[in-house]
């Protein structure tokens, strides 16, 4: 449940190692991804604010570098929806939930779509390692 908190997309395959079953693969990822969204999106949001109150905003011309450029590009084109998909398995838990309560930390919405994600990534890579699994066994 750690590694599905932390690392989603190699929990699958850890827990296919260990023996468990496609069902208990998908529950265990599922429970390890919703604990890792839960506490990472209220220590991001933790985080966030005491960044706030600690170093007030100064009025300096922003550096944008092509790393900022990308990830406001991705904002605006995919929103709150994009974020909450590419957060489990290509950004990580910890990454993805850090961004989305700093950007959305005041949408309620955040949290369910999160959940949602990590639903549908632990099906996907599940049934994937599953499926691919016994070639290499």
């Amino acid at each position: 449940m750690v590694i599905a908190g932390t690392k989603f997309m190699y929990a699958p395959a850890a827990i296919y190692v260990a023996g468990f079953s496609f069902v208990e693969s998908v529950l265990i990822t599922a429970s390890g991804g919703f604990a890792g969204v839960i506490a990472f999106y209220r220590l991001g949001d933790a985080i966030s604010r005491w960044w706030v109150n600690r170093f007030p905003v100064k009025r300096v011309k922003k550096k944008f570098t092509k790393k900022n450029r990308g990830f406001i590009n991705f904002r605006n084109k995919y929103g709150l929806y994009g974020l909450a998909f590419v957060t489990p398995c290509i950004i990580s838990i910890p990454i993805g939930c850090f961004l989305a309560a700093k950007y959305y930390g005041t949408k309620k919405r955040m949290i369910p779509f999160l959940f949602i994600s990590v639903v549908f990534w632990s099906l996907t890579l599940s049934t994937i390692t599953y499926l691919v699994g016994p070639i290499f066994a």
